[in-house]
């Protein structure tokens, strides 16, 4: 515990000696050590609610057998916990951070789990990144979409892990955003390198998607934040999100799928990709989207060379 010495040093100066105002001084003293005590508390309870959620997270994870198992309850809890919406501006200055290696998960997880930060899919995928690396595992942010406009918004973050599985190492997709994962035609989880070349020479019968649900919340303060939104869209979400008497709900449930997330009837994002993949003379199913990357590979170490694999497979 600090506190100043010179308002301590002035308190004994100023007094006589006397009994009382010793009884004075120590009253002040331990209202002031009270207060700072509270202040301290204020500011390990972040710390101490995350170091609680971790332990019960490895319990867990000791029930299970495999990395691919582990890594997709990681997944799925992910899903559940994050909310899904666009922090407002002030959110997200107070929770500011760009890059994997700036996020601290004891400062993130109070408000994931409070539902004060809603998450698109690039805080998403780099929470679970982090998640996964204090636990051990090497994992990876890959993006794909369009850069250039009116597409610029099309764009997906998700995240490759390093796993062990039948006694070699895969880099599997693990995406808690949309909530799945790939395999292959045995159904195993499909190496990241062996779906891009399946995708590169159009052998899309080569994949197989694994999706799954969970429940979270949708939270959408102001749909003006979302430009590419369509008006009956908007309309929709407004109507969705007011009560009878006129106010406002904080979210909605919602189970975390990529049938919700991409395939609504009000905002097909899955469509929209392929009218850019049209525009761009490219009449390929959405899998050949993984292909356009638009950033380089971050995350753990060793990105560079799976950034170098990558860029060989895809020219």
């Amino acid at each position: 515990m600090r506190y100043p010495v010179t308002e301590m040093r002035w308190l004994r100066h100023s007094c006589d000696n006397s009994p009382r105002h010793w009884a004075l001084v120590e009253l002040i003293w331990s209202c002031l050590a009270g207060r700072w005590s509270e202040v301290e508390d204020q500011r390990r309870r972040p710390a101490r609610l995350w170091q609680q959620e971790f332990l019960n997270l490895r319990l867990q994870l000791d029930r299970l057998n495999s990395d691919f198992e582990k890594t997709t309850f990681l997944r799925e809890y992910t899903g559940r916990l994050i909310a899904i919406g666009r922090p407002d501006q002030g959110v997200a200055r107070r929770y500011h951070f760009r890059s994997f290696d700036s996020l601290d998960l004891s400062k993130i997880y109070p408000a994931l789990k409070s539902h004060e930060l809603p998450a698109e899919c690039g805080v998403t995928s780099l929470f679970y990144m982090k998640l996964l690396s204090s636990l051990g595992y090497r994992a990876y942010q890959y993006s794909f979409g369009f850069l250039e406009k009116p597409y610029e918004k099309l764009i997906h973050s998700m995240a490759l892990v390093d796993i062990e599985f039948r006694g070699a190492r895969r880099l599997i997709i693990q995406d808690p955003y949309w909530n799945l994962t790939y395999h292959d035609r045995e159904g195993a989880p499909i190496d990241f390198f062996a779906f891009l070349t399946a995708i590169k020479h159009r052998q899309y019968e080569q994949i197989a998607t694994e999706m799954s649900s969970v429940g979270t919340s949708v939270m959408i303060a102001d749909t003006s934040l979302y430009s590419g939104m369509s008006d009956a869209c908007k309309a929709a979400i407004t109507d969705a999100f007011t009560n009878r008497d006129g106010s406002r709900k904080a979210e909605i449930p919602i189970a975390r799928s990529y049938a919700n997330l991409m395939q609504s009837s009000y905002h097909h994002v899955e469509n929209a990709f392929l009218e850019a993949l049209r525009q761009h003379g490219l009449h390929e199913p959405f899998l050949y989207s993984y292909t356009l990357r638009v950033a380089d590979v971050a995350g753990s170490r060793g990105h560079g060379d799976v950034q170098r694999r990558i860029d060989a497979i895809l020219g």
